[in-house]
C-alpha cells in the first residue's frame, strides 16, 4: 500500500480525489509564489506590467543596466508562468 492509498483511506476519501486536490494545493501555492514575486518587482518600479516596463526604460525614465534587465526578464518570466499555472488550474 502507498502512502496516499494510506492517507486516502485514513480521510476516508478516493484517493484519485486526494491526489486531485493535493495538486491543485500545490498549483495554488506556487502560482502565489509567483504573483507575490512579480507583485515585488511591480511596485519596485511602480509599473503594472512589462510592457509598461519596456516603455519606461526606452523613455529613459528606469535606467537600463543588469539589474533593470534581469528584473525585466525576470518579469517577463513570471508573467509566463502565471499562465502556465493558471491552465494547469483549469485543466483540474
Amino acid at each position: 500500500m502507498t502512502n496516499s492509498t494510506l492517507i486516502a483511506k485514513k480521510l476516508n476519501i478516493q484517493e484519485e480525489e486526494l491526489q486531485k486536490e493535493s495538486i491543485r494545493t500545490f498549483l495554488e501555492k506556487e502560482l502565489l509564489n509567483l504573483k507575490t514575486e512579480l507583485f515585488s518587482i511591480a511596485i519596485k518600479y511602480n509599473l503594472k506590467d512589462v510592457k509598461l516596463f519596456e516603455k519606461a526604460v526606452k523613455k529613459g525614465k528606469i535606467r537600463e543596466n543588469s539589474q533593470t534587465r534581469e528584473d525585466f526578464f525576470r518579469w517577463d518570466y513570471l508573467e509566463k508562468r502565471i499562465k502556465d499555472f493558471k491552465k494547469l488550474l483549469d485543466i483540474l
